[in-house]
């Protein structure tokens, strides 16, 4: 039973905490002792510190709501009004101050859910904590710099991230649980090297969010595995690391959040459902690569293929490794869905070089045909489903070959006459970010339409 007068009580008194946390960021602000840089993570890691806490003293989540909307409020009015600038003082654009709340309460309610409160003090600790020592050291001592869209990030910082989330999970884990002790190592190895990726791609503050969850998630995830299991995670995810990166950096197409982004998608494919989900992402990851068609060769670093356009590329596809990863049972139906989800992009692109009149090399233009090259969506789509869909039957997947074909080259088909039917009355006043939207909304439409055939057809 919930004694509210003590939860309120406890949320009166974490207020007050908080309040003067601000205020003494506020007061080094002023006084010049730090930068704002600095006074923004000062107050990002005492904030955090004292919401360790919230596991133990807080019986019911609509306390930590409360508490949560009032200081998004006060973020948010104080933003609006140019006031708490050790908070708000930063040129980048970020909503970082408004997601932190938020994460928060998520990870809370999450984890109360599962009766896991060590496992939101671990969640919470590797956000306060490494967040913000990845940022002062990068900030102090990064020299190593490497572009994320419009953000600069150092790999001293993210060495440092690396380094304290280990120590943190792993004595956490070693602390408060029951997991043994070489699976508090080999798990926090683990979630270091994947919650310092998702830090490093993150944008515009949402690493408040994306750095919590997924430490919590895959903490979910892997103290309940074997130390085998374990040991072949992490073997995986260093080769797909490393086929990535051979692939990316030779060919000169990818950047290295790019590189990053692919490599994630690749090992959440295969650790959630099984490794020949990895193959759609192998293939990809080949054609925008090495072909032309798909990815121009950059004209300089800056134009390097990043994370923003991965993210467009792969977000689809991650929804139907989900839908799978709950379904393992009936992970087929999730399948050719999550095929075309690739095919589809990589038809828009091929159909976006068509478009721009690019000229292909003549080495290019000697294993690719012309007719090919410039071939319509009947052709791309025929290309495509050959090349993904004869890679995955040879893997002896239990799909109807003549059906999964059909469905994949419709489903391609569909998703370029959406986003084409759409998307070309607004060539020329749309963004980049814009189009990328778009063929994120055509891609769903049609892979959605694909899933349900398949439920039709195996039902």
């Amino acid at each position: 039973m919930i004694v509210w007068e003590s939860e309120i009580g406890s949320a009166l008194v974490v207020a007050a905490i908080f309040l003067s946390i601000v205020g003494v960021g506020e007061l080094l602000r002023g006084t010049g002792s730090c930068s704002q840089e600095a006074t923004r993570k000062f107050v990002h890691f005492a904030g955090g510190i004292v919401s360790l806490s919230f596991a133990y003293i807080f019986s019911s989540h609509w306390t930590v709501l409360g508490l949560g909307f009032v200081f998004i409020g006060l973020m948010y009015s104080t933003k609006k009004l140019g006031l708490l600038q050790s908070v708000h003082g930063i040129k980048r654009k970020s909503s970082g101050d408004l997601l932190h709340p938020l994460a928060i309460y998520l990870t809370f309610s999450a984890t109360s859910y599962f009766e896991k409160p060590d496992f939101y003090m671990i969640s919470i600790a590797v956000l306060s904590v490494s967040d913000a020592l990845a940022a002062l050291i990068g900030i102090s001592y990064g020299f190593k710099i490497y572009n994320v869209e419009e953000e600069n990030k150092s790999l001293e910082g993210s060495f440092i991230f690396l380094l304290s989330t280990f120590l943190i999970v792993h004595l956490g884990l070693l602390l408060l649980t029951q997991v043994g002790r070489m699976e508090c190592v080999l798990a926090a190895l683990l979630i270091s090297v994947l919650v310092t990726c998702f830090e490093a791609i993150s944008l515009g503050g949402a690493d408040n969010i994306i750095i919590p969850f997924g430490t919590l998630f895959i903490i979910m995830k892997i103290t309940t595995k074997p130390i085998p299991e374990i040991i072949m995670q992490l073997c995986s995810i260093g080769m797909i690391f490393l086929t990535t990166y051979l692939f990316g950096n030779i060919s000169g197409r990818l950047g290295h959040s790019g590189m990053i982004g692919v490599s994630l998608a690749g090992y959440a494919a295969w650790s959630l459902v099984g490794p020949e989900w990895y193959i759609p992402v192998l293939i990809c990851t080949i054609l925008i690569s090495l072909i032309d068609i798909f990815l121009e060769m950059p004209g300089s670093q800056d134009e390097r293929f990043r994370v923003r356009p991965i993210f467009y590329m792969f977000i689809v596809s991650f929804a139907w490794i989900l839908g799978a990863n709950f379904n393992l049972s009936e992970d087929r139906l999730f399948f050719i869905p999550y095929v075309v989800s690739f095919a589809a992009i990589l038809s828009i692109r091929w159909r976006w070089y068509q478009r721009e009149g690019n000229l292909i090399s003549v080495s290019r233009r000697r294993i690719i045909p012309h007719w090919i090259t410039n071939g319509n969506s009947l052709i791309r789509g025929l290309c495509l489903t050959i090349l993904f869909i004869s890679a995955n039957l040879a893997l002896g997947l239990e799909l109807n070959p003549v059906f999964s074909a059909l469905s994949c080259l419709v489903g391609i088909m569909i998703s370029d006459f959406v986003y084409w039917g759409i998307g070309s009355h607004y060539h020329g006043s749309w963004s980049r970010v814009a189009f990328l939207r778009m063929s994120m909304v055509s891609v769903t439409i049609a892979s959605s339409l694909v899933f349900v055939a398949h439920l039709w057809f195996y039902r």
